[in-house]
């Protein structure tokens, strides 16, 4: 299990995305929309969804974050 605690601060200001945008861009629909919110609210999902929520945002960014410093694992 992990969080992404800048999640909503990233997506919102740095990208400019709803959840639904980056829902809809995630290879498989994995995790869903409601994993998502769940990870927003600081809720802890399952380490290889965040993983793959944080690559996607990463991507999207240029490759600037680092995942030990923005993945908190629990």
């Amino acid at each position: 299990m992990a969080k992404f605690p800048r999640l909503r601060q990233i997506r919102e200001e740095m990208l400019q995305w709803e959840v639904t945008d980056l829902a809809a861009r995630l290879p498989s629909g994995k995790p869903s929309i409601s994993s998502i919110y769940r990870l927003e609210q600081g809720l802890p999902i399952r380490l290889v969804n965040v993983q793959r929520v944080f690559n996607l945002v990463n991507k999207e960014l240029n490759n600037v974050l680092d995942a030990t410093s923005e993945i908190v694992r629990v």
